[in-house]
């Protein structure tokens, strides 16, 4: 039980690695936390914890080991995702800066969108395949350590997430015009792009 504990130690130390570090989601909760504050953001963080959770019971269902099987898959996902994260890297820069556009235009991302994203996330998908693997015992004990790494990463990833929020809605005190907010967007945009190439190989 002791070499259990230990895991659960070294898995929560690696998930607060991987969701406190810049990476797509914490990019976009800080650019959503600037634009839309804490609470509209709410909904957004759920759904990262939702989408995560899901993928992670797929991956320990077999859906990892179908992605060796077929390398093909793999190679369509990050096609996908680099398509996906520069689509979201422009979206953020083309943000509409001015009040009355923000409100007419403008939402932070849905439970749904947000959960739907962690599938075509490579970061997302790189931290959970490590934990279903690194990070689990075989044998008897394998179910055991595999479902707590599942509620290590959603009891570290809540408040690593939520720390991006709040230093996003910090920095929004200082968008106070129109060109602060857009070249916030522009930084934050350029900094989704700089992601890719760290987190796609």
């Amino acid at each position: 039980m002791d070499g259990i504990w230990t895991l659960v130690v070294s898995a929560a130390i690696f998930c607060a690695t991987m969701t406190m570090t810049p990476g797509p989601n914490n990019i976009l909760l800080a650019t959503s936390g600037a634009n839309f504050g804490v609470r509209r953001t709410m909904p957004h963080i759920v759904g990262i914890r939702l989408g995560q959770t899901l993928l992670h019971i797929a991956i320990l269902l077999g859906l990892g080991s179908m992605f060796k099987a077929f390398p093909v898959m793999h190679q369509a996902l990050q096609i996908l995702s680099l398509g996906y994260l520069v689509f979201l890297a422009y979206k953020v820069v083309t943000m509409p800066v001015d009040n009355a556009s923000q409100e007419e235009r403008l939402r932070p991302m849905t439970i749904k969108e947000s959960a739907l994203f962690q599938w075509i996330n490579p970061k997302s998908w790189l931290a959970t395949i490590t934990l279903c693997t690194a990070f689990t015992i075989s044998g008897e004990a394998y179910w055991l350590t595999a479902i707590m790494g599942v509620v290590v990463f959603n009891i570290v990833g809540l408040p690593t997430s939520l720390t991006w929020v709040v230093l996003g809605a910090t920095i929004r005190r200082k968008l106070d015009t129109p060109k602060r907010r857009q070249y916030f967007n522009w930084f934050m945009g350029a900094l989704l792009l700089v992601t890719i190439p760290l987190i796609i190989h």
